[in-house]
Formats: structure tokens, C-alpha cells, sequence
């Protein structure tokens, strides 16, 4: 049975790979970029195998964006089988996005917070439904530092990086957790170190680290995806929830990332923070 699936940073790397094979599946499509060019071009490229194909430009660094973009999606799209977060970056340097929070923080762990529960109505109605966050190896040898999570003090691009990456998984397990009475599931993955564009928007010699790494070690973006498209799809994974995936075989994440109390006070930060900051009121949860 053809699905719905949204993919998130759907044109470029991993998420335009899954989008194609998606398409090919027949399923209907529903995609976010941030470059209109880009998602106009990729859209044109998917509706000729004859896929049904929808598009929301977005820009998921802003919290009130993403809650927007939910509400469209949501009333455009009462039944979604799939929700692949797979958009995400990484910023040497300190920034702030237009709402003033952390550049890293808001875009690789509010994005996936806020458009996941804004899409859980549609996603209760599937019956059996999917939550799929890319999340990545990088998480390894960190922790949370919760009188720091914006990265105010001492800013390490690459540390508030893999910090983020812990909170895609911990983001994973609670909800995971909480959806438990439910028929969604709820998995993240590390989808190996891909040749992608990632990187890209720094400047000077992380620009060049980063994309002399990627030339040498990097696999490609076909077989990066492959765990992404895995667990959206493989019907053997019906009722598997709250695992992290490598390789498309369970593996155990960090010794961190089990920590319940840390999880949880994440969720707490992450929901008292949207409370106070914005004022959204997610649906259904």
C-alpha cells in the first residue's frame, strides 16, 4: 500500500535520495526544503516517474516556521505514514537564528521537536505510523550541559554539534517511550559519514576539513540513505520503537544517551523553553 511520507531537508544528500526512492515506490510525497530553486527542481524531477508530490519551503532554524509549517501540513494532509527529520547542519561558528537562540540547537533538535509533535494528529490517524530521526555516530563522548545548552560559553562548533546529535536520541527514546500505547514507532539512526554537501555554509578551514574529509573517507549519499529508507519502509519493523540503528541493524548507542534523567529534563527544558519563548500549543499530546 502506496504511503505518505515527509521528508525534511529533502534536496540535498540523504533526504533527496530518499525522496527518489520513495517516488519510485509510488508513495505521496510530501517535502520541505529551504531554496525554492532547489525543491522546484527536485519536485519536476520526481513527478515524472508519476508520483504524487506536495512541497513546503521552510525554513526549520525558526521555531515559529516549523510550527506553521505543521499546521499547513496537518491541515493539507489529515493522514501521514512517515516522518523522516533528516534535515540538519553544522555551524563552526557561534550564531544565532532571526529568533535569537543557537544556530545548532535550533535547526538539528527544535526542528525535529516542534515538526514532529505539530504532525502527530496526522500521524495517529495512519494507525501504524513511522517517526524516523537522523541522528549520527558524532554523538559518541559527549553530554548535556544544562546550564549550557545554547552554547553561550565557550562555543565548540563540533562539540555543539555532537550535542545535538545526543539530543536527536534522547528526543527518540522519550517519545518513543511516550508513544508507547500507540501503533507509531519512533527510531534514529547513524547514517555513516556521507560524501553530501554538509558543511558547506562555514567558512575558511572547517569548509576545507570538512570537504577534504568527505572526499577521502566519506561514502556515498546512495548508501547513506539506505538505513533512512530502511526504517521508513522495511516492513519488518512494524513494531520495533525506540532503537538506534546503524548499518540497518540495531546497535547500542552511547552509555549517555540511556541516561534517563537526562532525556527527560531535555524534554522539559525543550517544552518549558517553546512554552515561555512562543507560546505553542501542540494537538493531541
Amino acid at each position: 500500500m502506496n504511503k505518505v511520507i515527509v521528508v525534511t531537508g529533502a534536496t540535498d544528500g540523504i533526504g533527496r535520495v530518499c525522496a527518489h526512492s520513495f517516488a519510485k515506490n509510488q508513495d505521496e510525497l510530501i517535502l520541505v526544503g529551504r531554496n525554492a530553486d532547489k525543491l522546484a527542481a527536485l519536485v519536476y524531477s520526481l513527478q515524472t516517474t508519476g508520483a504524487v508530490v506536495h512541497s513546503y519551503i521552510a525554513d526549520l532554524s525558526s521555531a515559529k516556521e516549523t510550527f506553521l509549517l505543521s499546521e499547513t501540513i496537518r491541515k493539507n494532509h489529515p493522514k501521514i505514514d512517515v516522518l523522516l527529520n533528516n534535515a540538519g547542519a553544522y555551524f563552526d561558528q557561534h550564531t544565532l537564528t532571526k529568533e535569537g537562540l543557537e544556530s545548532t540547537f535550533a535547526l538539528n533538535h527544535l526542528n525535529y521537536f516542534v515538526l514532529t509533535l505539530g504532525l502527530l494528529p496526522s500521524l495517529k490517524k495512519a494507525g501504524e505510523a513511522r517517526i524516523v530521526n537522523v541522528a549520527s555516530r558524532a554523538h559518541m563522548g559527549v553530554s548535556l550541559d544544562f546550564n549550557d545548552l545554547l552554547g553561550a560559553k565557550d562555543y565548540s562548533g563540533w562539540k555543539q554539534y555532537q550535542r545535538s546529535k545526543l539530543m536527536n536520541i534522547y528526543f527518540s527514546y522519550e517519545l518513543a517511550e511516550r508513544l508507547n500505547q500507540t501503533k507509531i514507532t519512533v527510531n534514529c539512526l547513524h547514517p555513516g559519514f556521507v560524501k553530501t554537501k554538509f558543511g558547506q555554509n562555514n567558512e575558511g578551514l572547517a569548509k576545507i576539513l570538512l570537504t577534504f574529509a568527505q572526499n577521502v573517507f566519506a561514502i556515498s549519499e546512495d548508501k547513506g540513505a539506505e538505513t533512512s529508507i530502511f526504517l521508513a519502509t522495511d516492513p519488518s519493523l512494524t513494531s520495533v520503537s525506540g532503537k538506534y540503528f546503524v548499518k540497518k541493524k540495531i546497535t547500542k548507542s552511547s552509555d549517555e544517551s540511556y541516561e534517563i534523567s537526562a532525556r527527560r529534563n531535555l524534554w522539559a527544558y525543550t517544552e518549558d523553553l517553546l512554552k515561555h519563548k512562543f507560546s505553542f500549543k501542540f494537538p493531541g499530546f
